[in-house]
């Protein structure tokens, strides 16, 4: 079999260069071993990499990837850990999305905002805050280099999802490029410039392409609806001495509506993450807390407040949930956090100081220097999205395979964490990490800030514990099936397709034959 080298040297580069510009067209080798690799993964390199500058110039990529008959893969801002664009299907374009990166309209009177596919959560966030707007979610912790066409393929939690839910319920219309380079527009749109302005008019065809991973269009224009941002926020941090009681209070605060946004952490994750003190960002957080809010001396007091708490707010054996309740008035905000320390203290919690919160929302989109371990070890996650009332059932099977492998994890170092969050009044996310000594990759490298790794030690290749990492994935995702779990970024991870019943897998065939006859769009993500 030829190599990805002997593909690019003997792809017809000039021609994708005469179709489409030279600018557009990439065989640089290392940025072709960058794009062939996600958080968790190796794979095989792209053969070339299409980086459009808008809309028709996607539509002309794709249309030429068609006449050559090469499968393509999009990629957004790389933060998958799923294998969500890099694979080891066979040669193939990688679209690279990041010049689409424009924030195209923004209509206050409409309530719509409208991007392209490769903006970043950050760029839209700065561009709508002037209006005083923002949209109802408004994006992932990553949200720095991930884009809002990433997010909606793969779809995100955390800012505002504890009342809107994830990315796609705040999107009202697509322009989507198929695999042939046609275009497609979704969603109610105006006579007079074309814009959607509301998803639902007839089947809702939006929905086809949120979490799709790719497999069924490349989203080229994403339009969603805007809110007023609230003017007030109040913050809250809790303790707890067990898991139960944490998965209690989460499932608990997301049933009454009263956190905008809300995670929590076990001991393990909360000393990893206070180790580098990645959420607690020094005497710039602090000037920015100072000045939030609009009220400079209560400003100025949580600022205090924040830098006496430091790091010893949590004792070594603490999961912690911190939240924000957000509303239009000052006693409304502190209505909710008032419901959330009620529910928090009856489960048997303490409440500590915000310090986490209160940082998290006024840097919401910092440097991903968390893609590495605080000791420069390797980090993936895994997670599953489970009913309310399922969280200690999913937490207990994960924890059992845990057990199970702890004696191998002790031997080959290997740390694991978790993450919980909530998606409205739905849905509980857990995420377990795993944190093991093995060598940083080049995506690492482009990520990481290099005043950062810098000091961070490298470690050597350290294949058998990468593969207890792989058989540990599976375990946890073995669980989360235990429960019936649902999962975001899917890619060619979790078995989505395997799960569906006879009559939804002959549906999704049919639209996925219809949309890509010659399966060459994202081949193998979702298990198509």
């Amino acid at each position: 079999m030829s190599t990805a080298d002997d593909l690019s040297r003997t792809l017809p580069a000039d021609s994708l260069r005469a179709a489409l510009s030279p600018d557009v067209v990439s065989t640089d080798p290392a940025l072709l071993e960058l794009y062939g690799q996600d958080i968790w993964k190796i794979c095989r390199r792209p053969v070339v990499i299409l980086r459009p500058a808008d809309t028709a110039g996607l539509s002309r990529a794709l249309a030429e990837t068609a006449r050559l008959n090469l499968p393509v893969a999009p990629r957004g801002g790389g933060m998958s850990y799923t294998g969500g664009y890099a694979s080891d299907a066979g040669p193939l374009a990688l679209i690279d999305l990041s010049r689409m990166d424009r924030v195209l309209h923004v209509d206050p009177e409409a309530m719509t905002v409208t991007v392209e596919a490769g903006c970043t959560w950050k760029t839209l966030h700065e561009t709508l805050r002037p209006h005083g707007l923002r949209t109802p979610f408004w994006g992932p912790l990553s949200g720095v280099s991930s884009t809002i066409g990433g997010g909606l393929s793969q779809l995100n939690a955390v800012f505002g999802a504890g009342h809107w839910g994830t990315t796609s319920e705040s999107v009202v219309g697509l322009t989507v490029a198929l695999a042939d380079g046609r275009l497609i527009a979704t969603g109610a749109r105006r006579k007079a410039d074309g814009r959607a302005f509301y998803r639902h008019y007839g089947p809702d065809l939006t929905g086809l392409f949120c979490g799709d991973c790719g497999a069924l269009g490349v989203k080229a224009e994403i339009t969603l609806r805007l809110m007023r941002t609230p003017a007030h926020e109040a913050h809250g941090s809790f303790a707890f001495d067990t898991a139960d009681k944490a998965l209690s209070a989460t499932a608990e605060i997301s049933r009454a509506g009263v956190a905008a946004d809300m995670f929590g952490f076990d001991p393990s994750l909360s000393a990893m993450r206070l180790k580098r003190a990645s959420l607690l960002q020094g005497v710039k957080a602090l000037g920015a807390i100072a000045t939030s809010g609009g009220d400079l001396f209560k400003g100025m007091a949580a600022a205090a407040r924040t830098a006496v708490a430091g790091r010893g707010f949590l004792g070594a054996d603490d999961w912690s949930i911190h939240l924000t309740a957000e509303a239009r008035s000052a006693a409304g905000a502190e209505a909710d956090l008032v419901e959330a320390r009620r529910i928090c203290l009856g489960l048997g919690g303490r409440e500590v100081e915000a310090s986490v919160p209160r940082v998290v929302r006024v840097s919401p989109f910092t440097p991903l220097n968390n893609v590495l371990g605080p000791d420069g070890e390797r980090w993936v996650p895994v997670h599953g999205l489970v009913a309310l009332r399922d969280g200690q059932a999913a937490y207990r099977a994960i924890m059992a395979r845990f057990e199970a492998l702890r004696p191998r994890f002790e031997a080959g170092g290997v740390q694991t964490g978790m993450m919980l969050s909530a998606l409205s009044t739905n849905a509980l996310l857990i995420e377990p990490v795993f944190v093991w000594p093995e060598e940083r990759r080049a995506l690492h490298e482009a990520t990481v800030e290099p005043h950062v790794l810098s000091k961070l030690p490298r470690h050597g290749e350290n294949p058998e514990v990468t593969a207890l990492i792989a058989e540990a994935r599976t375990a946890v995702i073995d669980a989360f099936n235990e429960v019936g779990a649902a999962h975001f970024q899917i890619g060619r991870t979790y078995p989505w397709r395997d799960n569906l019943d006879e009559g939804s897998r002959r549906l999704i065939d049919a639209i996925k034959a219809d949309l890509d006859p010659t399966h060459r769009r994202n081949p193998g993500v979702l298990g198509l």
